[in-house]
């Protein structure tokens, strides 16, 4: 099942995803930082956070998307 035309197109979900997921890739940064952790080793763990969180949240929101769509016309009568 794919989503609507009217909900793909929707900005704000997408935006939440995207600033939830700097969130933390800004909190691992800095938490790894004042921790004294290598530059290095340091970006590829926010890296791999933001990527993490990013790609759980927007499979969460597009499931919930799907299942709560009411702009499907494609119902019976």
């Amino acid at each position: 099942m794919r989503l609507c035309r009217e909900c793909s197109r929707t900005p704000w979900p997408y935006l939440m995803v995207l600033f939830i997921s700097l969130f933390a890739a800004f909190t691992t940064w800095l938490t790894l930082d004042s921790a004294g952790v290598a530059p290095e080793v340091n970006q590829w763990w926010t890296a791999g956070v933001a990527l993490t969180v990013g790609g759980l949240l927007a499979g969460y929101m597009i499931g919930c998307i799907r299942r709560h769509c009411r702009h499907d016309h494609h119902h019976p009568a």
